[in-house]
């Protein structure tokens, strides 16, 4: 692998996205093995944030990947108890990733 190094701007994520202001700073939290995961509290609400890996993110298939997985989860939280990620603007959240790396 490369020295590909993960680049965090939860203000942009914010501002980007319109998900408020944030009050405090970024928690880390478990929930991903690939991935880095952090708890994020704005005017708005709380959120959670995955931080896309980037030196997965940077192999060819790996943007469409991520989305097929999450169509994957949505269809199985239809029949149990699962919480897909959002995909209010999915394609943003990955793009700003991307180009951060």
């Amino acid at each position: 692998m490369n020295d590909t190094q993960y680049t965090l701007n939860f203000e942009k994520l914010c501002n980007e996205l319109q998900l408020g202001e944030l009050i405090s700073s970024p928690k880390p939290i478990s929930g991903g093995l690939l991935h880095r995961m952090y708890a994020i509290e704005t005017t708005q609400a709380n959120y959670a944030v995955k931080a896309l890996n980037p030196q997965i993110m940077i192999r060819p298939t790996a943007v469409q990947n991520y989305i097929d997985s999450e169509k994957i989860a949505n269809v199985a939280a239809e029949h149990i108890h699962a919480q897909p990620a959002k995909m209010l603007k999915v394609l943003l959240c990955i793009t700003l990733i991307i180009n951060s790396i």
